[in-house]
């Protein structure tokens, strides 16, 4: 059962989904880069200060319930139907084995066919129009429906991104029931990738619809979540997210945070409904309860569903007060208003700037990597930390070293058959690194649980995509063919997808090697690939390793671009490991054994990975090194690319910094020495061939040319810290032309921000920096010195310089101290310059007053005040007041 609606809802579930059909199969990348790289925006007011383009935090509500004879039910969906197949949603809601558990959780989104996709709006609602506050009331200005992002969103191929969909289940005891027991499931489906901030308002609203089954409920769950409060909460750019999430900081970004204004902050202001002019209280319980205007709550008012279909989240500011109120219209407070107050608005560039009061700032947060704010349900207010450093791509709450501990008890050595772009370092792959390699080559990934809670599956999927994108800040296109939970139901919907990540419980998947590439089974923490993948690149493994390592043109490979099915199950022939004569055992096994490296790359870093899980460091270290880890092959992959056909689409070219040329700087991945470049490139290349096949490399391609439009920077940031750092025996030509390059063109808020996103603390900071102040060239040290003083400009440079060693600050506040006493000097200098001037200029006029007697003596004045007026500096700089004279060099 729905809620019902009235005529101007959408259309109902139709039993042919032809009229919600597209094109492909899979979602469209280019619709979905136009949507992602939209410019980062907070609020955008009109000119009547009312908000533009406010999205709902949740869209839908969804309950289901298991019956004996029916099996699983949607029984309703609110605030309308979703248009996506009922018996499907009820499937997915309630997962295998939910009878055996008291609770349990699933996750699966919504758009990513057209078979799972929501039926998209009436037309004339897929524009909005924003209604003030005073015209709010009037019941002929309540034709204002939905956000323009909220047309599109969940609807496959329209570019307008997923629907994520956290759903509770819950079984309780009843022996007044035919199987002694009821199972429950509630679900919202929100455009937020932080979807965990909702679960206790779902465990509450689900507790609440076990005491009293209503329809209600779901209205006020829904009501509740699209009213929590973000005034005060900042938008961040890309850069200020990736500068936030390597920090430990917890003041980082604080003069964002909170809003000024007396009787503000981030908790809600609720008011007594009851005081309302036309409110009804809704008895607890009661299923023949009214809404809060008066209407049954069956949906028959032609008014209630009217409202409902209206309900939307509108946040404007009064013009009296200069207060903001948000006004809920429809659902179950149609003809009240919540007020809550809202944060200043933002300045054009995106970033929230509030003025700051004599008196203490509301709203910011203990901690900056979370804004903190309430929820409430009924009268039980909940606390709400909503993540600042989450990427679009980076879905739910998930834990990467619980999916690097499961995996990595149990290591063996891998058997035949052998893909080069999976096992990148033979049978003695790590398997963390052969599922990264497997997402990177959009492969069939299944991760099996039997027996486990649904929930355990569905981290280890959301990991999963966070351990191929980067935690979404490196590639994107994982999480539009993941599958947190899936059934045998979904299997259909898989096999529309030539790679995927999906999370089962049955254990029937094992059985079934062709719908998978690679079994992650989490009982065993065995990988598995199947016997029956064919790669499309029919290299030998035996050519990994015939040159020692060494990359050339016979084991490079091609590096033309296709389609990601070409590295799924095709008709091109198998891997195969033939024998060698010369070899004192000719199994296979034996021949990738000896091909293996136990010094490559990857076991390098799995073996960092395992010792710093071990010494008890945090979920952000290890996510910081896998980033890092993707951020590097990403840049390899662009010099690979450039070395082979000369221009590259996805980083900058890899050139080297020449001393005869001074004026132009390197740029490109940096290596510490030719032997270094060697193992990764030999580690790197067959994976870098398959990912090229793949949707993340046309959608990374297209990320990077808009990042190129959009630099504040116009020099490759990354080369030149990495040569910084890395280098050996670097010129010093080279060093003032790095340091000359960085003060330059590091001067506004932006490129700082840029800068420092290259300069985590995990790295040492402004190590490379600030090494510059021990240079031999006073150039350099003077030039390092700038930079540092630029950086101080801004709270967050401020932070990074505090944050120096000791002996970088004792350097840096030595060569400040040089630079006054040297400034004092010039000013006494010009001080006693100016002293002989005036002398001169009055022994002058004595003699002159001596030889003519008609001597003016205004005049003489005039002349003195002008000349003493423009008296300067030796390098231009005008004297006077100023503290920041720089000497001339």
């Amino acid at each position: 059962m729905s809620i019902n609606s009235h005529t101007s809802l959408p259309p109902p579930t139709p039993s042919s989904r032809s009229n919600f059909t597209t094109q492909t199969t899979e979602r469209d990348f280019d619709s979905d880069l136009t949507q992602d790289l939209a410019p980062d925006l907070a609020f955008e007011l009109d000119g009547s200060g009312n908000v533009m383009n406010e999205e709902e935090a949740v869209h839908f509500c969804l309950l289901a319930e298991f019956d004996i004879d029916a099996g699983a039910t949607l029984a309703h969906q609110y605030p309308y139907p979703t248009g996506t197949d009922e018996h499907r949603l009820a499937e997915l809601m309630l997962p295998d084995g939910a009878h055996l558990r008291a609770e349990d959780w699933t996750i699966f989104y919504l758009g990513q066919t057209p078979s799972s996709a929501v039926a998209p709006v009436l037309s004339h609602e897929s524009s909005m129009r924003i209604s003030t506050e005073s015209s709010a009331t009037t019941e002929n200005n309540r034709n204002s429906v939905l956000p323009l992002d909220r047309a599109t969103r969940g609807v496959a191929g329209s570019g307008g991104g997923l629907l994520y969909v956290l759903n509770c289940v819950r079984m309780k005891e009843d022996k007044k029931m035919r199987r002694g027991a009821m199972v429950k499931a509630m679900a919202i489906c929100t455009p937020n990738p932080y979807i965990g901030i909702y679960k206790p308002l779902l465990l509450l609203a689900l507790e609440e619809y076990f005491m009293s089954p209503s329809p209600e409920i779901l209205a006020r769950l829904f009501d509740s979540a699209n009213a929590i409060s973000t005034a005060g909460m900042p938008r961040l750019t890309r850069y200020e997210r990736i500068l936030l999430r390597s920090s430990e900081r917890k003041d980082l970004f604080e003069e964002k945070f909170g809003i000024s204004e007396p009787m503000s902050g981030t908790q809600e202001m609720f008011e007594d409904l009851s005081s309302e002019p036309g409110h009804e209280t809704i008895p607890d319980g009661n299923e023949n309860s009214k809404f809060r205007d008066g209407s049954a709550s069956g949906g028959t008012s032609s008014s209630a569903t009217t409202t409902s279909l209206k309900s939307n989240h509108r946040k404007t500011l009064s013009s009296s007060s200069g207060v903001a109120r948000m006004i809920r219209k429809g659902s179950a407070s149609s003809q009240t208003h919540s007020p809550f107050h809202l944060a200043t608005p933002p300045s054009k560039e995106g970033r929230l700037t509030p003025e700051i009061d004599k008196g203490r700032r509301k709203g910011v947060p203990r901690d900056t990597h979370f804004f903190e704010t309430e929820a409430r349900f009924k009268k039980i207010t909940v606390p709400v930390r909503i993540p600042m450093t989450v990427f679009d791509e980076d879905v739910g709450d998930y834990s990467l070293i619980e999916l690097v501990q499961t995996f990595s008890h149990n290591i063996t050595p891998f058997p035949p058959p052998y893909h080069p772009h999976l096992h990148t370092n033979g049978s003695m792959t790590h398997p963390i690194i052969l599922l990264l390699n497997a997402m990177l080559a959009h492969k069939r990934v299944m991760f099996l649980g039997h027996g486990l809670p649904a929930n355990q599956v569905a981290r280890m999927v959301l990991a999963a995509c966070a351990l191929g994108s980067g935690c979404g800040q490196v590639l994107r296109g994982v999480t539009s063919s993941a599958f947190p939970y899936a059934n045998l139901a979904s299997l259909d919907i898989l096999e529309e997808f030539s790679g995927f990540v999906a999370g089962v419980t049955n254990p029937r998947f094992e059985e079934l090697p062709t719908t998978w590439d690679v079994l992650c089974n989490l009982e065993t923490g065995k990988i598995t690939v199947s016997k029956n993948l064919q790669s499309s690149n029919p290299l030998t493994a035996s050519s990994i390793g015939s040159t020692g390592g060494t990359i050339n043109s016979s084991n490079v490979g091609s590096l033309r671009s296709g389609r990601s099915s070409e590295t799924s199950l095709g008709n091109s022939s198998m891997i195969k490991v033939e024998d060698d004569p010369s070899t004192t055992s000719g199994t296979p096994q034996a021949k990738m054994n000896s091909i293996a490296k136990s010094d490559c790359i990857d076991n390098q870093f799995m073996d960092e990975i395992l010792s710093a899980t071990t010494s008890h460091y945090g979920e952000s270290n290890i996510r910081l090194r896998f980033i890092d880890y993707l951020n590097r092959f990403v840049r390899i992959a662009s010099h690979q690319e450039y070395s082979q056909t000369g221009s590259t689409k996805i980083g900058y070219p890899s050139i080297s910094f020449r001393d005869s040329n001074p004026n132009t700087l390197g740029s490109g991945v940096v290596f510490a020495d030719e032997q270094g470049k060697q193992r990764e490139m030999w580690a790197n290349v067959h994976r870098i061939e398959a990912w090229r096949k793949t949707r993340s490399y046309k959608l990374f391609a297209k990320d990077w040319q808009s990042r190129l439009k959009r630099r504040s920077v116009e020099f490759d940031i990354q080369h030149q810290i990495a040569r910084l750092r890395l280098a050996k025996n670097m010129s010093d030509t080279e060093a003032e032309a790095i340091f000359s390059a960085l003060n330059n063109g590091i001067r506004n808020y932006d490129q700082v921000i840029e800068l420092l996103t290259h300069l985590p603390t995990h790295w040492g900071g402004l190590m490379p920096i600030a090494n510059g102040l021990f240079h031999r060239w006073i150039g350099v040290r003077e030039t390092a010195l700038e930079l540092l003083i630029t950086l101080q400009q801004y709270p967050v440079g401020k932070h990074a310089v505090y944050s120096m060693n000791y002996f970088h600050r004792k350097a840096f506040i030595s060569l400040l101290e040089k630079r006054e006493i040297k400034i004092k000097r010039q000013r006494e200098k010009e001080i006693e310059r100016i002293k002989q001037q005036e002398e001169d200029l009055l022994r002058h006029h004595h003699q002159y007053q001596k030889d003519s007697p008609s001597f003016n003596q205004n005049e003489w004045t005039s002349t003195i005040n002008t000349e003493s007026n423009h008296e300067s500096s030796p390098n231009g700089t005008v004297l006077g007041d100023r503290k920041d004279i720089t000497p001339q060099r």
